[in-house]
C-alpha cells in the first residue's frame, strides 16, 4: 500500500517530536503493509525557499535513518499547503507537489469553511498544470452540514483524499458518515493516513481499506491506496472514469479561457 498523506517528519510541524518517533510510526506503517510513504509537512504561509529546505533536509536525514537502521521503505516528499488567495504561487514551486513532479498538490482547506471563491482559484491550478487534491474534506464543517459544497470544487478539477481515521470513526459519527457518503458517490480518489504520531494518529490504512470495501467494494477500496496513489506519485493521470472532466467555475474570463483550451 501507498500511504499519500503522512507527517512524518521529525520536528517541522505538529507531527512526531523527533527522530525516533518518526522511525516508529514508519515501522508500524511497515508492518501493516504499506510499502511507500509521502511525507507531507505543513505548509501554513506563502512558500518560501527557506521551508522548502527546511522540508527536503528534514526529509533527507530521516531517509538516511531508515536507510541504515530501518525497513526498506519507499520514501518520497511532497507537502500539505494550506489554502490561500494566491495559490497560483506553488507553479514556481514544483518541490511542493507530490513527490516533486510538479503534477499533483495536496491541498487542505480550513476546518470550518471552503473560501468562497477556491473553485476558481483551483481551477487556475488545473490549467496551470497542477491538479489538486484536497485533504480530509469529511471533517470540514461546512462539508459536514451541506456535502454539494463540494460539487463546484471537483468539477473544477480537484480529486478527494480521505482520512483513515475518519472512516474508522476517529473523529465521530458524522465524519465517518460524510466519509462513506464521499466513498459511495464516487468522488474519494485516495485514502491516506494523515498520519502525527505513534501513539493515536500512526500510519495505518488496512482498517479504513476493509471498511470501504464494505462500500465500494474490494477493487475499488485497494485502488484509493495501491494504483491511484501510486500515478500521483508518478505525476501520470488517473485511470478512473469516475470522475467528471473538469468544468469552468462560472461564465465570464475563466469560462473564455476553458473554451480556448478544450474547444468547448
Amino acid at each position: 500500500m501507498i500511504d499519500l498523506h503522512t507527517h512524518i517528519l521529525p520536528d517541522v510541524d505538529d507531527g512526531p517530536v523527533d527522530l525516533e518517533e518518526s522511525m516508529d510510526m514508519i515501522r508500524m506503517g511497515w508492518e501493516e503493509g504499506v510499502r511507500t510513504i509521502c511525507a507531507t509537512p505543513h505548509l501554513l504561509e506563502t512558500p518560501n525557499r527557506e521551508r522548502i529546505d527546511l522540508f527536503v533536509s528534514s526529509f533527507q536525514n530521516l531517509k538516511e535513518r531508515v536507510q541504515a537502521d530501518g525497513p526498506s521503505i519507499n520514501l518520497v516528499l511532497g507537502s500539505e499547503i494550506y489554502f490561500q488567495p494566491e495559490m497560483e504561487k506553488i507553479l514556481a514551486f514544483p518541490r511542493l507537489t507530490l513527490n516533486g513532479m510538479g503534477k499533483y498538490l495536496l491541498m487542505e482547506f480550513p476546518m470550518q469553511t471552503i473560501p468562497p471563491g477556491a473553485e476558481k482559484i483551483i481551477f487556475n491550478l488545473v490549467i496551470g498544470g497542477i491538479v489538486p487534491i484536497v485533504a480530509h474534506p469529511e471533517r470540514n464543517f461546512s462539508v459536514l452540514r451541506n456535502e454539494a459544497i463540494l460539487n463546484p470544487i471537483v468539477h473544477s478539477g480537484a480529486l478527494l483524499q480521505v482520512n483513515a481515521g475518519s472512516l474508522e470513526g476517529r473523529f465521530g459519527k458524522p465524519v465517518k458518515k460524510t466519509a462513506l457518503s464521499l466513498l459511495r458517490k464516487g468522488l474519494v480518489q485516495i485514502i491516506g493516513s494523515d498520519a502525527h504520531n505513534a501513539a493515536d494518529r500512526p500510519v495505518s490504512l488496512q482498517k479504513a481499506v476493509e471498511i470501504a470495501a464494505q462500500v465500494i467494494g474490494q477493487e475499488q477500496a485497494r485502488l484509493l491506496v495501491t494504483v491511484n496513489p501510486q500515478k500521483i506519485l508518478a505525476g501520470e493521470p488517473l485511470l478512473t472514469d469516475r470522475l467528471p472532466p473538469p468544468q469552468p467555475p462560472e461564465n465570464g474570463f475563466l469560462h473564455k479561457v476553458w473554451r480556448g483550451i478544450t474547444g468547448k
